[in-house]
């Protein structure tokens, strides 16, 4: 009796798997666990609204976390070393953020990368800099500066200004996630978003001394408050991928 129950179970289970999977096949095709996330990926996160997407830029790329490096960084320079630091760097930025998007699809696509991964990825790092930024306020490491007989305008705004200061490695991933998940049709609108993030990112390393100087304790309290907000980013992000991966519901 005890045999016949389970070959009836075996025989139920089999038969729901294969309504299931009649269920999710159309035209004879059934998509994969790989197809199924990355069609959760271009749900979540093709249809972003600007505002959001905004707020995520500001947070992973903007201008906040940018001051302090920035003027630690020119320490030494005079007003035309320093603005032509500051307009290096935001050209470097630019630059580096369309050539990892023009660059970052086709990489995922040869590595067999899905969207869930990366999410994952970019949601781990910066949830160990932002616990960085809660817990330590960061190690207190020699940040190269204008005293340096060797550096220049053009070393300093390569590394360390637009590497990693302007451009996070979390930042550069959500842009790549952003124009891979979003329809043909909203890539411009990305792309004007972190454009409108470097320009802001701009003007904070053209005035970063007077903002410094005179609003030095509400940087600190923004700081942070930003931090939190990373931690939680990071947390939201990672949780997201999990639901693309069906393993959240």
């Amino acid at each position: 009796m005890m045999k016949i129950n389970r070959i009836t179970q075996s025989t139920l289970f089999l038969l729901l798997s294969a309504i299931a999977v009649g269920a999710f096949a159309e035209n004879g095709v059934t998509p994969t666990a790989s197809e199924l996330a990355t069609q959760r990926a271009h749900n979540s996160l093709g249809s972003m609204p600007i505002g959001q997407m905004f707020t995520y830029f500001m947070v992973m790329l903007g201008p906040i976390k940018l001051l302090g490096p920035f003027v630690k960084i020119s320490h030494g320079l005079d007003a035309p070393a320093t603005r032509l630091l500051a307009f290096k760097g935001f050209l470097y930025a630019c630059l580096a953020g369309l050539a990892a998007v023009a660059l970052g699809k086709s990489t995922l696509a040869k590595w067999d990368v899905g969207l869930p991964s990366l999410l994952i990825a970019a949601g781990l790092v910066l949830l160990l800099v932002a616990l960085k930024s809660v817990l330590a306020q960061y190690d207190q490491q020699p940040v190269p500066s204008g005293d340096s007989p060797q550096a220049s305008a053009k070393t300093l705004a390569l590394s360390p200004l637009a590497f990693p200061v302007i451009i996070t490695p979390y930042g550069i991933a959500a842009f790549i996630l952003l124009d891979a998940a979003s329809p043909p049709e909203q890539n411009m609108v990305i792309l004007g978003v972190f454009l409108a993030v470097m320009g802001l990112n701009l003007l904070a390393m053209l005035f970063a001394k007077p903002i410094i100087k005179y609003f030095a304790t509400a940087l600190t309290i923004l700081g942070a408050v930003l931090g939190v907000l990373q931690v939680s980013l990071a947390v939201q992000m990672i949780l997201l991928a999990f639901r693309m991966l069906g393993v959240l519901p």
